[in-house]
C-alpha cells in the first residue's frame, strides 16, 4: 500500500521528467548534427554534457525527494501539510518504514530517469560522446546516480524541517553551493561530487572516481539517518 501511495504521488512527476528529458535529447541531437566548425583549443565537448547533467541531476533530486513522511501533491509545491498527512501518520507502520519506502521509490525513479538520459545522450548525440564506448557510458551513468544519491537524500533531510516549497528551493541552493564550493576553497578531491560527473568521469579521465562515489554513498547514508531522527522527533 505504501509503495502504491508513493507511486500515486510521483507518477505525474515521472512522466513530466521523462518528457523534459526527451526535449533535452532532441535539443542535444539538433545541436550536434551541425557542430561549430572548430571547438576552442583544449576544450572537451563532454564538459558541456557534465554541465547539463549537473543541472539535470539537481532538478531530479528536487522533484523526486518528496516531503519526508508527509503526503505530497502529484505535481505541486505545497505550503503546510497535505490534507491526507494525518491519514498517512495513522497507518499501522512506523515512521522508519514510511520514510524508507517513500525515499526508496523516489530514488529508484530518479535513478531510472538519469540512466535513461545517459543512454539517450549516447544514442542521440554521438558527436558529443565521441570515443565513449557503451561500457564507459554505463559507468558514467553509475557514477552520476551514485553522486546524485547524496544530493537526493539531502533533499529528503530538508523535507523533515521545511515545507515542500522551501525544501525545493533549499535543495537547489544547496546543490549550487556544493557545485561552486571547490572553486572557492581547497576541499578534498574526494568530496567534489560534480567534478566526478565531468572532468573526473570515465568519459574524460577514463577511470572510475571510486573515492568520490564512496564518499557520496556514505554521505547519503548519514543524511538518511539524520532525516530518520528528524521525522521521529517531529510533531505533525
Amino acid at each position: 500500500m505504501l509503495w502504491y501511495k508513493g507511486w500515486l504521488e510521483t507518477r505525474l512527476r515521472l512522466w513530466i521528467a521523462l518528457g523534459w528529458m526527451g526535449m533535452l535529447l532532441v535539443f542535444v541531437s539538433l545541436r550536434t548534427i551541425a557542430p561549430p566548425p572548430q571547438s576552442p583549443p583544449g576544450r572537451n565537448p563532454v564538459l558541456g554534457l557534465a554541465l547539463m547533467m549537473g543541472s539535470f541531476v539537481t532538478v531530479m533530486c528536487t522533484w523526486f525527494a518528496g516531503a519526508g513522511i508527509a503526503s505530497q501533491g502529484a505535481f505541486q509545491m505545497l505550503k503546510g501539510l497535505h490534507g491526507s498527512t494525518q491519514f498517512t501518520l495513522s497507518l499501522p507502520v512506523n515512521r522508519l518504514r514510511l520514510l524508507a519506502v517513500r525515499a526508496a521509490l523516489g530514488w529508484m525513479e530518479m535513478a531510472c530517469v538519469i540512466g535513461a538520459f545517459c543512454c539517450g545522450v549516447w544514442l542521440a548525440a554521438p558527436l558529443l560522446t565521441a570515443g565513449a564506448t557503451a561500457v564507459e557510458m554505463f559507468e558514467y551513468a553509475v557514477i552520476v546516480i551514485a553522486c546524485a544519491s547524496a544530493l537526493y537524500f539531502l533533499s529528503v533531510l530538508l523535507a523533515t524541517f521545511f515545507d515542500d516549497q522551501w525544501r525545493s528551493w533549499g535543495t537547489m541552493f544547496a546543490c549550487v553551493a556544493i557545485w561552486g564550493l571547490p572553486n572557492l576553497t581547497g576541499v578534498p578531491a574526494y568530496t567534489d561530487i560534480f567534478r566526478a560527473m565531468g572532468e573526473g568521469s570515465p568519459l574524460v579521465a577514463h577511470t572510475m572516481p571510486w573515492p568520490v562515489m564512496a564518499f557520496s554513498l556514505a554521505l547519503a547514508a548519514i543524511v538518511f539517518f539524520a532525516a530518520l531522527k528528524g521525522v521521529q522527533a517531529r510533531e505533525y
